[in-house]
């Protein structure tokens, strides 16, 4: 049952993040999130999982899971994007095929932005400069509204309130502030074009 989930969990994720490739296709206008044209590589990365408590705000707790993706391009630019996806429940998988799992949604951001790339005895050496700019897009609910869709470089009024929750509406200054990491090493496997999944300081707070 557990081998039937996960490939469930999987395909979900994939899904998303593919539908979110071709979004990001149809922006390719805007030149701040246009990914630098042809891509020079794809790496992908081990799966996350973690698990989380709603309490005190809601009783359920939660179970996390997080795969990323970069692409490299040649004008030495980035696109990390990186993918969760929100199960709530008692998060016990039985033996006679019935689960108690609720599916809460799915959080996805696309960091862009400038690297360095450096190749040593097998091991490719990215490094990721602070993001310039990012879309996300979160359907994950607890309770509240989903954020839905936002792009820095391309910021509405609507996009500043949703993302403000209860408190005031935020710039796209504020809220790429809020969701980028600092610069950033990523060790790469050039054997299967790999990497360890990397926990990301902006990754929870795109999802809220």
């Amino acid at each position: 049952m557990t081998t039937k989930i996960v490939k469930r969990v999987s395909t979900a994720i994939l899904t998303i993040a593919l539908a979110t490739g071709l979004a990001a296709c149809g922006n390719s206008s805007n030149e701040a999130v246009s990914g630098g044209g042809q891509p020079s590589a794809v790496y992908a990365s081990t799966t996350n999982v973690a698990f989380a408590s709603a309490y005190p705000e809601y009783t359920f707790k939660q179970a996390i899971f997080g795969v990323q993706s970069i692409e490299t391009f040649a004008d030495n630019t980035y696109v990390l994007t990186s993918t969760d996806t929100f199960y709530s429940g008692h998060l016990l998988f039985n033996d006679d095929g019935k689960y108690d799992v609720v599916p809460r949604g799915a959080s996805i951001i696309k960091y862009y932005g400038t690297l360095t790339s450096t190749d040593a005895d097998g091991l490719v050496t990215l490094e990721l400069s602070k993001p310039t700019a990012v879309i996300t897009n979160s359907s994950y609910s607890a309770g509240t509204n989903p954020i839905g869709y936002v792009n820095t470089s391309e910021w509405t009024d609507e996009m500043g309130t949703a993302v403000g929750g209860e408190g005031p509406a935020l710039s796209a200054e504020e809220y790429l502030e809020s969701v980028s990491f600092p610069e950033t090493s990523i060790i790469v496997d050039a054997a299967n074009d790999s990497f360890d999944y990397v926990v990301l300081t902006g990754d929870e707070a795109a999802s809220k």
